[in-house]
């Protein structure tokens, strides 16, 4: 039976690889082969036929084939900035993991939310979401649940079933929300600032994206804060703290705090908004995120927080996945097809409509991500965006974040995010309860979203 999915599953995406090459007859040779292959992609990464990284090798080793471009130049991305800042970040994550300091962080911030249920779910979710704007979403999921499902609660009116719901979706969504404050917090943020740079050469630093995501994460994190009680009322709530002791950092959390102190001081020093310039008179240090994670990678190993044990452990799919995708970009902007997919979109939404166009590209990325990773969403329409911000005459920086955060904005199904399943997994909550509030959080976040794209975004661009 399982073959034989695998073998349906082939047969359709090979069907619908040659529909888009014939189907797409009136565009010229190499626009036909980058659609094809686009789809190709595509079509791989929702089946997961074969590894995603390996979409991502497959995607380089067509494009010579197809004569779409030269293999030279097709590997490129592989060797971004872009790709150095997500392998960067996965070291430091795996070395927050390695030394326990990610538990360390979280045990303390939680014993100092004191027995309020309300404040308790809130400290919880907050701390989710910064431990996630450094960190990998399902790792701090997984933590977070584990120390919250550790907390003995007693709940007047008998509400602990409700009050475990609200807690375990609280903590699922606020690792999502969480990654899109930082340029490192979620893949689709890098994504979207790799393919900003290889396409219009366009660095957005690591305070820059801040600017943009840091407001709508704080402002989710307390929308689903609210939402959540609405829908699963808690009263009279006491929590009592965590049952396991905190104990003194040891000399190597120390450090691998020390490192992360400096990796984050510098991604943020590396360039200044123009006010900060004006005011201290020095714009930064100049040294893109890229290299900030390679140096900080570098220290790691040299201090021996990490070893060449724990390379293995780096996540290489998604690194491959990066570089792929990063290809596929560069190819369908060399072949033209991302310029015509934008000047035909902006034409159906009627051209100059910025409010119509940020409706069709937020809610095309947050309903394809239902169905694919939110890393391969933004992939395939983070070049769409910025070729049909193009065609209306608009920035094509905010269209490129609009459509990644709104590639992280998926709450709706057990499915859809690790966080998501890791919350349905514990049996504290239901699949229908997680669409009740999953499909609300998914419309008002990119209503959200979008409405920072249309005015206060443009401002800071």
């Amino acid at each position: 039976m399982k073959d034989f999915k695998r073998m349906v599953k082939l047969l359709v995406v090979a069907a619908s690889v040659l529909l888009a090459y014939f189907l797409t007859s009136f565009l010229e040779e190499k626009m036909r082969a980058t659609f094809a292959l686009l789809i190709l992609a595509s079509g791989l990464w929702v089946t997961e036929l074969i590894p995603m990284g390996v979409t991502a090798l497959v995607i380089a080793l067509a494009q010579p084939f197809l004569g779409i471009q030269t293999f030279e130049k097709a590997l490129a991305p592989f060797f971004s900035p872009t790709v150095a800042l997500i392998l960067g970040s996965f070291f430091l994550a795996l070395a927050f993991e390695k030394q326990d300091l990610d538990e360390a962080l979280a045990h303390r911030i939680v014993t100092r939310l004191g027995g309020d249920a309300r404040r308790l779910v809130l400290g919880l979710m907050f701390t989710t979401a910064f431990l996630s704007m450094w960190l990998n979403n399902t790792a701090t999921t997984a933590l977070m649940i584990t120390l919250a499902l550790s907390l003995t609660v007693k709940c007047d009116r008998g509400g602990e079933e409700n009050f475990y719901k609200v807690m375990v979706l609280g903590i699922a969504y606020s690792a999502s929300v969480g990654g899109i404050a930082t340029l490192i917090g979620t893949p689709p943020n890098m994504v979207a600032a790799g393919i900003l740079h290889e396409l219009v050469g366009y660095n957005l630093t690591f305070l820059g994206w801040s600017l943009y995501g840091l407001p709508i994460t704080v402002i989710l994190v307390v929308l689903i804060w609210l939402l959540l009680f609405k829908l699963f009322p808690v009263e009279g709530t006491c929590v009592q703290k965590p049952r396991r002791k905190v104990v003194a950092l040891n000399v190597r959390q120390k450090l691998t705090f020390a490192v992360f102190v400096l990796a984050a001081v510098l991604w943020v020093t590396s360039s200044l908004p123009e006010p900060l310039v004006v005011l201290l008179g020095w714009s930064g240090h100049g040294f893109s995120p890229g290299w900030v994670a390679l140096l900080v990678t570098a220290i790691l190993f040299l201090t021996g927080i990490l070893s060449q044990h724990d390379i293995p452990r780096v996540d290489w799919n998604t690194v491959l996945l990066f570089g792929g995708g990063l290809s596929l970009g560069a190819a369908m902007d060399a072949s033209g097809l991302t310029s015509w997919v934008g000047q035909s979109l902006a034409v159906a939404v009627g051209g100059g409509s910025t409010f119509v166009l940020f409706m069709v590209l937020g809610f095309s990325a947050l309903i394809f991500t239902m169905i694919a990773s939110n890393t391969a969403s933004a992939n395939v329409f983070v070049p769409i965006a910025i070729s049909a911000s193009l065609a209306v005459g608009i920035n094509p920086v905010v269209p490129a974040v609009l459509v990644a955060i709104c590639c992280s904005l998926d709450f709706m199904l057990p499915v859809g995010t690790p966080p998501n399943a890791i919350a349905y997994s514990t049996g504290k909550v239901r699949v229908k309860e997680m669409v009740k509030a999953g499909l609300l959080l998914d419309i008002v976040g990119a209503l959200i979203t979008i409405f920072f794209a249309l005015t206060f975004w443009p401002l800071i661009s």
